[in-house]
């Protein structure tokens, strides 16, 4: 149970394992069904959301607490890089290429762009960026002497 947010979470998980050939994927070794059920703080008494998420994972089926983890560090990664890719003016999941080349090398220059562009609370990728459009010797600076943030 969990209650950040303002609301109150309860997570459960099943744990199974899964071959490879089952999922057509070279490592994979369990399968995690994870049921989340949250409601607000403030209407303690009101019906449950309830959402069901399905995941595979190369993690051997016999630790399903470390599984539970591993999702849990999923999703605080994904939605750390959600709001720097999608809320920005990349605006990452509107974009459909047919080329998946093309995918491929904008997602990569993104990530390197996301290593090395210095984050913190009172500059957003938005005013960086424009920051570093309206000065290219110092985008070009910061390429060559960034330190990565990974």
């Amino acid at each position: 149970m969990d209650g950040d947010h303002g609301r109150i979470d309860i997570r459960s998980a099943v744990v199974c394992a899964i071959a490879p050939v089952d999922v057509g994927l070279l490592s994979a070794g369990s399968g995690v069904k994870v049921r989340r059920e949250w409601r607000a703080k403030t209407e303690p008494e009101s019906e449950a959301r309830v959402h069901i998420r399905h995941f595979i994972s190369s993690l051997p089926p016999e630790n399903p607490a470390h599984l539970g983890r591993a999702v849990r560090g999923h999703w605080s990664v994904e939605n750390r890089n959600h709001h720097k890719r999608d809320d920005s003016v990349w605006q990452e999941d509107r974009h459909r290429h047919r080329r998946p080349r093309v995918a491929q090398n904008l997602a990569l220059t993104r990530n390197a762009l996301l290593a090395v562009i210095p984050f913190d609370e009172k500059r957003n990728l938005p005013t960086l960026i424009a920051h570093y459009q309206q000065n290219p010797k110092l985008a070009i600076e910061l390429i060559f002497h960034a330190r990565p943030q990974i």
